[in-house]
């Protein structure tokens, strides 16, 4: 049976605030929270008559007010929501923030902006009443954590390693990430669980070239396969960061491993310590051999280092990207070795 989605939470939702600040760049969550806001507050109410949208940068304050202080035509309350309000000019601000002193009750004012001048009024004020909210954009790394959460909210549990393959696939851009769920949670029917290979049927991208192919390449100290797929994910327009990530996440988790069987840890506890999915942690047991525990703690700081080269411009990507790959791969310690045979 297909999952529900969930409703979008608002904070106060149970005790509708008579005015609300909704601000940030992220618009999909913005978007997501007005909806909400306007829900509750009018429940069935009639919206025709009982909800308006006005744009800051077409009306004015005593337009907007004049909307605000009027009854609702049905049931117990209207909403009035303004788009753009940060671009309402500074005398409609003032005349604004007197009416937001003293709001009708029987109201939902919803001012909505991008960057709203949090020091001017009645922005300031909302913000030290609690009645403002930021949307602020998420960045990549913190991707698939929102992905997960936001899959958990549907009833739907997605791998972590699934997660970072729909960030590879879909980009960063929320809304078509949130559709793509939607899309996924079609295709796998009554199971409740996305796993990697449903990711990759849905959005496309092969397996043979992604992320964790990449990990697994490594994994197995195959530098020309690792490289190889370096490359496509590069042309393809995956984000250096989402790389750095997958991969940090990988050696951690080899480190955690080593770690467990220093302690004696019994192996069928191995993959909820180590938080490797079991479908994977066979990949994972046979990098361990490749891959001592002071390899592993080298290979974090060789990630900490390319993300902070990649962000400081001191190289391109792909020259970082490359040079890590071979690192990681032991190609240096290779070549060491076949140095020290030859003398």
């Amino acid at each position: 049976m297909a999952k529900k989605p969930a409703a979008a939470r608002v904070d106060g939702a149970a005790d509708i605030p008579p005015v609300r600040l909704l601000y940030g760049e992220e618009d999909y969550l913005l978007e997501e929270a007005l909806r909400a806001q306007v829900d509750a507050a009018l429940g069935g109410a009639d919206r025709t008559l009982n909800l308006d949208v006005l744009n800051g940068g077409e009306t004015d304050a005593r337009e907007i007010v004049d909307r605000a202080s009027s009854f609702p035509m049905t049931g117990e309350r209207r909403v009035v929501v303004v788009r753009e309000a940060d671009r309402l000019a500074a005398g409609d601000l003032e005349l604004l923030a007197a009416y937001c002193e003293s709001p009708s009750p029987s109201t939902c004012l919803v001012l909505v902006g991008t960057k709203p001048d949090m020091r001017r009024k009645p922005f300031a004020a909302l913000r030290r009443k609690n009645m403002a909210t930021e949307y602020a954009r998420v960045w990549e790394e913190r991707l698939p954590a929102w992905i997960g959460a936001h899959a958990r909210a549907r009833g739907l549990a997605m791998a972590p390693e699934a997660a970072r393959l729909l960030v590879a696939t879909a980009g960063s851009s929320l809304r078509e990430i949130a559709g793509e769920i939607e899309k996924i949670a079609l295709y796998i029917g009554a199971r409740s669980e996305i796993t990697p290979a449903d990711v990759a049927a849905v959005v496309g991208m092969s397996k043979e070239y992604s992320p964790f192919a990449l990990q697994e390449a490594i994994g197995r100290r195959d530098a020309a396969r690792a490289l190889a797929i370096l490359e496509e994910l590069l042309n393809a327009g995956s984000a250096l960061p989402l790389i750095v990530a997958t991969l940090t996440n990988y050696f951690c988790a080899l480190l955690k491993l080593h770690d467990l069987r220093r302690r004696g840890t019994p192996p069928q506890e191995e993959a909820a310590r180590a938080r490797v999915h079991p479908m994977f942690l066979a990949e994972y047991r046979q990098a361990l051999p490749h891959h001592t525990a002071e390899e592993c703690e080298r290979a974090l700081l060789l990630l900490a280092e390319a993300d902070r080269d990649s962000k400081s411009g001191s190289a391109g990507p792909r020259e970082v990207m490359e040079a890590l790959t071979l690192r990681l791969c032991g190609a240096e310690r290779e070549a060491v070795a076949r140095s020290a045979g030859e003398q």
